[in-house]
């Protein structure tokens, strides 16, 4: 039977019709083009002769093939009896399927169906006949039996080949808890076990299936929809997910956020560490917004000793709980994240101490003086726990908005020693962001926004969304009536979708410097990925990366 080099098979589901089965044909062959090991032809609907038609396709094409029948009460689409499905079994054995998948409930309940297809999966044993996979399904979430379900089907081990459970993950929790059931089952049965925890929040027990020696997992097709929530496709385990490298001494890092299927970080990270040679894996961690479900989560992908968990970024709107957290495990926080009010690092060192940072204003600060100074590389003195430098002295700096963004920015700015003005729409706001810093070096005002286009700034900065992906129309700024943005000024926007934002546009029509929201972005990981791995981030890499990604949405 194929296996592929880490042992766990990449498999496609593909629906095989009661008629026409060209469609399904083509799908294999996709499958074949894309890197699949192993395909599910789901039966629920087929007929005899088109169920026919698809495993003699298979069998052409030289994929190891699953042939399931899914019940309607388990999600699927089948309604027939237990002998019509014995049927089906047993003309999957005639054509050579390497694996059957059988309910555990329609096994335990059907004697006459246990008689029938033990006659054909025996046969294994001759190596004639198919492999029995048993599963079970729970679209309502987390069985309250799961546990017990699992020694019920590893009790069966004498004639099922797998055990497969599936059920809709409530939170990332659920997620880890089905990798730690790999091993576990494992251990305690001699018993391969898949576990799929279903939905965005159960994504990781796909994507990291090959770190932890599950037997298969399933993925879409390119574009396609896939047969459960939650499915990555082969190209994004192959790709993004350095399926291929991943090992059990593999090392996870994530990105934590809600939502968290946009972020980029993903991309950028795993490209980096496959050109720098780090044995990680990174993968997007979407946790609901109360600390409660972060802290939990955290808790939890810490507690899994297989995991080896190295570190996190954290996006909105979890950069104030992720502060919280550290604090409260005794974790170390440096100075001006501290008095910032959030982090979006969280690093795991091999001691079990915690250490938390902020890579935004790290980031911003290194990309507006790389432009300044027209020096491609990273520039500030950089590490996340250092008090900073009097790089802007004598700079004026104007920041538009006084949210979560603009903190960390005004931050940086104060702690550089420009002489940072902010301009909100309200006053009072500003007020009260620029009284938090104003004096730390640098000398930080408020001023009213309406004043914007009076300003004399030698920097500006758009810290509000105005203008990001799908509002591209809009500006920050009015464009009859803007600030003097000429051949001295730079104009910098932490917006990153889009690439070039109606902002950046009008700056560069007057001549002015612009920086991209991407370069801020590209920055701050690279912080990240220095205290992840102990190594230079690829920068380069990165920006192709991120605008390769960008551009492909």
């Amino acid at each position: 039977m194929t296996k592929p080099q880490n042992s766990t098979a990449i498999v496609v589901p593909i629906f095989v019709p009661g008629h026409a089965v060209a469609g399904a044909l083509g799908q294999m062959q996709r499958a074949v083009s894309q890197g699949a090991d192993w395909i599910e032809l789901r039966c629920d609907e087929a007929n005899r002769q088109t169920m026919g038609e698809a495993l003699r396709a298979g069998r052409r094409l030289r994929l190891p093939m699953i042939v399931t029948l899914r019940s309607v009460a388990e999600g699927g689409r089948f309604a027939g009896s237990d002998d019509e499905l014995a049927q089906a079994v047993e003309l999957a054995a005639q054509l050579g399927a390497e694996w059957v998948d059988v309910e555990f409930a329609r096994w335990q309940r059907s004697l006459s169906l246990r008689q029938r297809v033990l006659a054909v999966c025996q046969q294994v044993e001759r190596g004639t006949g198919p492999g029995l996979i048993l599963s079970a399904h729970d679209f309502g979430g987390r069985p309250a039996d799961l546990r017990e379900r699992i020694v019920a089907m590893a009790h069966q081990q004498r004639t099922a080949t797998i055990i497969k459970l599936a059920w809709k993950a409530a939170s990332v929790v659920d997620a880890v808890e089905a990798l730690e059931l790999i091993e576990d089952t494992r251990r305690r049965f001699a018993m391969p076990l898949v576990p799929l925890a279903m939905g965005e929040f159960g994504q990781i027990s796909r994507l990291l299936a090959a770190k932890f020696r599950a037997p298969f997992t399933f993925a879409t097709l390119a574009g396609d929809a896939g047969s459960a929530p939650g499915q990555p496709s082969v190209q994004d385990l192959r790709t993004t997910f350095r399926w291929q490298a991943q090992r059990p001494g593999t090392a996870v890092c994530g990105v934590v956020g809600w939502p968290v299927g946009h972020s980029l970080s993903p991309a950028i990270h795993n490209a980096g560490f496959g050109a720098t040679g780090f044995g990680g894996v990174y993968v997007p961690l979407p946790v609901a917004p109360a600390y409660e479900d972060f802290a939990g989560a955290v808790d939890a992908l810490r507690a899994c000793a297989g995991l080896h968990l190295r570190g996190l970024s954290v996006t909105i709107p979890h950069k104030e709980n992720a502060l919280r957290f550290v604090r409260e495990r005794g974790g170390a926080i440096d100075p001006l994240s501290a008095h910032i009010g959030a982090i979006n690092t969280i690093v795991f060192d091999a001691d079990g101490l915690l250490r938390g940072f902020n890579s935004d204003y790290s980031g911003a600060l290194d990309a507006l003086l790389a432009a300044m100074t027209d020096r491609p590389g990273p520039i500030w003195a950089g590490k996340p726990d250092q008090s900073g430098t009097l790089a802007l002295a004598g700079v004026r700096v104007g920041v538009l908005g006084a949210g979560g963004a603009a903190r960390a920015i005004v931050a940086a700015l104060a702690n550089a020693g420009a002489t940072t003005v902010i301009y909100n729409r309200t006053l009072p706001k500003a007020q009260a962001l620029a009284a938090e810093f104003d004096g730390h070096t640098g000398k930080v005002v408020a001023a009213a926004f309406d004043r914007l286009c009076l300003s004399c700034c030698q920097v500006y900065i758009n810290c509000t969304p105005v203008g990001m992906h799908p509002h591209e129309a809009d500006c920050p700024v009015s464009e009859t009536n803007p600030p003097a943005f000429g051949p001295d000024v730079v104009v910098f926007d932490t917006i990153y979708n889009p690439l070039e934002t109606r902002l950046l546009k009008l700056a560069r029509a007057q001549g002015a410097r612009v920086i991209p929201g991407l370069e801020m972005f590209v920055r701050q990981a690279g912080l990240q990925f220095r205290e992840f791995t102990g190594q230079a981030a690829p920068l380069d890499l990165f920006r192709a990366v991120a605008l390769a990604a960008l551009k492909a949405r």
